[in-house]
């Protein structure tokens, strides 16, 4: 691909993932009536849904391709080199350190563990309140959005150490939120859960937390080989 086919290509693109995320972040925060509700399932996703990750992962991606916008729109419009170069190594540590693991461990996990036994996931019971296409924008469309990006997009790398640092501060804060929820509620989020040990559920966090890190590594290392191949002049930074 061109660099001035890249260019047109971009904006567009982002734009129409940030109004695909904004009203994918609209929908599930609309007001709904629960009143006739008894299934705790269905409560639980209503009550606890700022505690998912697929919600947190969903608030990284919207706010990377914010940025995206906010960098194309400067790119055309302004002269304000830097600028234009704090919002392209922001976004590209935002990038490399989060949402590509983070968005790859969400779609990974969900389908897997969706294709063994959705009840541990996403029981059969919320596809009255989820609908099909909220379902993949959040699980699916995530992951087509980011092999996009990845082909389009050359990023400003950051350490493996930075980006290394970022991840695992995401990741304890997030890890420490979804047992204190637990703790007060007395119930689990993911019904894989009720199934464990609590050795398993450790020992399952901390393989969760390894596989993003790997992932991450792997996210590197790609854009760092698509650099080498179509711009040469840009580097991980040192």
């Amino acid at each position: 691909m061109t660099t001035q086919l890249r260019n047109i290509i971009g904006p567009i693109f982002h734009a129409v993932v940030c109004s695909h995320h904004i009203y994918a972040i609209s929908y599930s925060n609309k007001e709904k009536d629960f009143s006739q509700v008894t299934d705790e399932r269905v409560l639980d996703l209503n009550e606890f849904a700022p505690v998912y990750f697929t919600a947190w992962n969903m608030i990284i991606q919207t706010i990377y391709f914010l940025l995206a916008v906010l960098y194309d729109v400067l790119h055309i419009c302004s002269k304000k080199k830097n600028l234009k170069e704090k919002i392209m190594l922001y976004k590209g540590y935002i990038f490399t350190s989060l949402v590509f693991p983070c968005s790859l461990f969400v779609s990974a996990m969900f389908w897997s563990v969706y294709s063994i036994d959705r009840e541990l996931v996403f029981p059969e019971v919320l596809d009255e309140h989820v609908p099909d296409w909220l379902n993949h924008s959040l699980h699916t469309n995530i992951v087509v959005f980011l092999v996009i990006e990845v082909l389009i997009v050359n990023q400003l790398l950051p350490t493996f150490k930075s980006a290394f640092i970022g991840l695992t501060i995401l990741s304890g804060i997030y890890q420490l939120l979804f047992f204190i929820t637990y703790f007060k509620s007395g119930r689990w989020i993911y019904g894989l859960f009720n199934i464990f040990s609590w050795t398993e559920r450790i020992a399952f966090m901390c393989s969760n937390y390894l596989f993003t890190v790997i992932v991450m590594k792997i996210g590197i290392k790609i854009q760092n080989f698509k650099h080498s191949l179509v711009r040469p002049s840009i580097r991980q930074k040192n």
